[in-house]
């Protein structure tokens, strides 16, 4: 066999391993999954009815209020059994039993199937939902922690991945140094789409696997932090899209379009950086805020606001500011809601958001402010316990896709640049042998001659170059999960790793590989 068939051979190999490894996992992994899938929308729900039963209201207000909840999936369901009852005369186990008939879902038909029967037997739907609660908590819990399991196999079969299209890419530069091949376009853009192609299926099964949840809010008031980062986006972005546009169309080199991209990206990814550990620690704060808080008012007799007074600030941690700033505003007189809503905005929260809103409507309900507190407490630090399960995952594949991205942009080039220096050496030997031996060619030279090819060899090594950085970008958010702001962070930094290696490499190597004929 030639060194043309083998080449050939060891590309198609390598990426076949390489596919069919990450493909043979997800066969695997599709074996695992759950029958009964439960989000944290159906979690808050339910811990919403929970909360509100406590004040002992009526049947059809519990579902007309659970029906309301628009920001809830599920709630839809609860306002469709809700109108069966009130306006067409069924009885509301009966409309439950209807409901769960009619779903697809596993897990809402049978939990509608369970509270037909509970509500046909006549017992209080207080113990029922606040049972249901504690057990759905449990389902998402060890869903999630599957999620995670799950998430940690395919992150380590996408780096195998990534080592696997970085050595087919390596191997065709290298093939070309040393065996000259004529279709060289053809089989750099079949790589490149090769390429694309695997890393687009790679982000989209490990989005799939990624544990769903919605860390950051979207209500109008923000934090400190995601106030600069609309600020900073609205003059950093326009003015670095317009920017790159001009580079480009002045035929700037790529390393410094990807630094430009850095320079714009990294501050507004900086910022939100800062603001998702910020979420975080309030995150981790608040079981204990709401549970003491609901305790104080419920064993004493007291209002919110005067158990807010007797509380010590010096136990809520990094929650002190708002909370103080939330009990001057109710012993002011203001309305109670837009206190809150005023807290809950600056907390950039989304599950201070939930968790707040269950704890103060089922307050104006006249719910018990002790069990309340306890409820909303268990189901908030279920989910801060299982982001801290998921940050274990995340934070050493994110410190592994940061370093492999270097090395295998690094390898890349270096590769590249050998070559180019190589082919530029050959070049003059070629010249030298020709003018020594009257005319005659350089023996051997000739299938060193790779002139023609290196720019087909450059635009293939910065077009994988690119779909990498984009690629490692998505997947570390990916799998941190948080907010989107955050890959203007990933995306910065991949794309100055990017850029300083185009422009560190290549003079290192033209040092280092200095021959002289």
């Amino acid at each position: 066999m030639t060194f043309a068939q083998i080449v050939p051979n060891l590309k198609l190999n390598a990426a076949k391993q390489g596919v069919e490894g990450y493909f043979n996992l997800a066969k695997k992994l599709k074996d695992t999954n759950v029958i009964e899938r439960v989000n944290d929308d159906m979690l808050f729900l339910l811990t919403y009815m929970a909360a509100i039963s406590t004040a002992d209201i009526e049947r059809n207000k519990i579902f007309n209020y659970a029906g309301s909840q628009k920001e809830y999936e599920a709630s839809k369901y609860f306002k469709q059994i809700y109108i069966l009852a009130s306006k067409w005369g069924y009885e509301y186990a009966k409309a439950c039993k209807y409901i769960s008939q009619k779903l697809k879902d596993a897990y809402l038909a049978k939990l509608f199937g369970r509270m037909a029967n509970i509500l046909s037997s006549g017992e209080p739907e207080k113990n029922f939902l606040k049972q249901e609660q504690i057990t759905t908590a449990e389902i998402y819990s060890n869903e999630y922690e599957r999620c995670i399991e799950s998430l940690k196999k395919w992150t380590d079969g996408y780096t195998a991945l990534m080592v696997s299209v970085n050595l087919v890419v390596t191997i065709i530069l290298v093939s070309v140094m040393i065996y000259q091949i004529g279709n060289i376009e053809t089989i750099a853009s079949l790589i490149i789409l090769l390429t694309l192609t695997i890393c687009g299926v790679a982000l989209y099964i490990i989005y799939k696997s990624a544990p769903a949840e919605k860390k950051v809010h979207a209500l109008s008031r923000k934090s400190k932090e995601q106030k600069q980062i609309r600020f900073l986006s609205r003059i950093l972005l326009p003015i670095g899209a317009v920017s790159l546009i001009v580079l480009i169309l002045l035929g700037t080199e790529l390393k410094f379009i990807l630094i430009g991209v850095t320079f714009f990206t990294l501050p507004i990814g900086v910022l939100a950086i800062i603001d998702d550990r910020k979420i975080g620690e309030r995150d981790a704060s608040f079981p204990a805020f709401v549970k003491t808080l609901g305790t104080l008012a419920g064993t004493t007799g007291i209002t919110i606001r005067s158990a807010m007074e007797d509380l010590d600030m010096e136990t809520i941690g990094c929650l002190k500011p708002g909370v103080e700033e939330l009990y001057m505003g109710l012993s002011m007189g203001l309305k109670s809601r837009l206190c809150w809503d005023k807290f809950i905005g600056e907390t950039g929260s989304e599950l201070i958001n939930r968790c707040s809103r269950i704890f103060t409507d089922a307050i104006d309900l006249g719910g018990n402010p002790a069990e309340i507190g306890d409820i909303v407490s268990t189901s908030s630090l279920a989910i801060v316990l299982l982001r801290m399960k998921r940050q274990l995952v995340s934070s050493g594949f994110k410190g592994l896709a940061i370093i492999l991205h270097a090395v295998m942009v690094g390898l890349l080039i270096f590769v590249l640049e050998i070559i180019s220096t190589f082919g530029g050496l050959v070049s003059e030997m070629s010249e030298s042998l020709d003018g020594g031996m009257n005319g005659m060619p350089g023996i051997g030279m000739s299938m060193f001659n790779m002139t023609e090819s290196l720019p087909t060899l450059y635009k293939l090594t910065f077009s994988v170059i690119i779909i990498l950085t984009i690629s490692n970008a998505l997947v570390v958010k990916i799998v941190e999960g948080g907010g989107n702001s955050k890959l203007f962070f990933y995306g910065g930094l991949m794309s100055g790793i990017s850029g300083l290696c185009m422009i560190i490499i290549p003079p290192v190597v033209s040092r280092v590989f200095t021959f002289e004929i």
